[in-house]
């Protein structure tokens, strides 16, 4: 999922209000009372894949603090322009304030998933690094 293919014109915290409106378009429930923990796990694979590396929202040594950060940032790009172009407006403000309650009612099992999720994505890294292709060519006698 690369910056310039999805929607050049957004901003990457812009970009994350509009994946979390398509994601509560086709996956939201009422009733489903895991839909923060979800949300959380949205939030911290983009983190790790789009401000992480570039340690943008970083500084903090709790994770969740990290995380609390980068939702502020993406709070503030919620302007009338991006609310507009929004399927579930309402939705969206109320679930990513649920979001916010989730991370606060659960901090160590937030920072927890973060640190699996990080470890997961740093061993994807090193094996990237790791795995060389080798061609080999035809040797002709």
């Amino acid at each position: 999922m690369d910056k310039n293919i999805i929607y050049p014109e957004f901003t990457l915290e812009e970009q994350l209000i509009i994946i979390v409106d398509k994601y509560i378009s086709k996956r939201y429930q009422p009733a489903d009372k895991s839909f923060s923990y979800q949300l959380y796990l949205i939030f911290v694979g983009y983190h790790l894949k789009y401000f992480y590396p570039k340690r943008i929202y970083s500084k903090s040594n709790r994770n969740i603090d990290n995380i609390m950060t980068m939702f502020s940032s993406v709070y503030k790009c919620l302007t009338s322009t991006l609310l507009q172009r929004l399927n579930n407006k309402e939705a969206v403000i109320r679930e990513l304030n649920s979001l916010v309650n989730y991370i606060d009612n659960n901090q160590n099992q937030a920072e927890d998933i973060y640190n699996t999720f990080k470890a997961q994505y740093e061993m994807k890294v090193i094996e990237g690094e790791l795995t060389h292709e080798v061609r080999v060519r035809t040797v002709r006698l």
